[in-house]
């Protein structure tokens, strides 16, 4: 049972550990964590449940499944989830330990702190859904998926493809069927045209 009392109490304690360590409070850095291969969110859960923050971000992913396309969150960094933590937290054995999380990303015994501003810039690049947009500014896409395109610069010219994704604002990423195999080619998005 909570008491007057007992409040005083834990307000002396919780105020003594904030003199003992006056930097506990600015001395929280992020960290990078490995976790197990599509276990990022359990992960993430469990080190919740040990008190830590964690920061994993997701990616809102097109999927496409016997010809049904559904979009599903994915983690941005697959295989990878951030956590914030003051020298006291820096428990490296009980953060190994938990479920799912295969080991903190060190140097050794070095456990490299990542920048603020790294976490910042990816929590201000999230979308009212809270994922990560990935495109700028909204890249205008000229070609559907699996649509067939021809190249046009000179080494390839002539040859058919098929579309497969933007790389960025001016790239695009085809599939080139070449001496009886498909080879994933990056071009430039000038050097396609839609095949007639």
């Amino acid at each position: 049972m909570i008491t007057t009392r007992n409040c005083s109490a834990m307000l002396c304690l919780m105020i003594t550990a904030h003199i003992s360590d006056p930097l506990s409070h600015i001395s929280r850095s992020w960290f990078a964590i490995r976790t197990k291969p599509r276990k990022e969110v359990v992960a993430k859960d469990q080190l919740e449940n040990q008190g830590y923050e964690v920061y994993l971000p997701l990616v809102n992913t097109r999927i496409t499944h016997a010809r049904k396309v559904s979009w599903q969150p994915r983690p941005f960094f697959s295989g990878y989830l951030f956590v914030c933590l003051s020298r006291d937290q820096q428990q490296w054995t009980a953060i190994r330990s938990t479920i799912a999380v295969l080991a903190p990303v060190s140097f050794g015994s070095f456990y490299p702190p990542l920048p603020d501003r790294v976490i910042e810039t990816l929590k201000s690049s999230h979308d009212e859904n809270g994922y990560i947009t990935t495109s700028g500014g909204g890249v205008d896409v000229p070609f559907e998926l699996g649509e067939k395109v021809r190249l046009n610069d000179s080494s390839m010219k002539g040859l058919e493809s098929v579309f497969v994704e933007m790389r960025g604002e001016d790239r695009a990423l085809v599939l080139l069927s070449w001496m009886q195999r498909k080879v994933r080619v990056e071009t430039k998005l000038g050097n396609l045209s839609a095949a007639s």
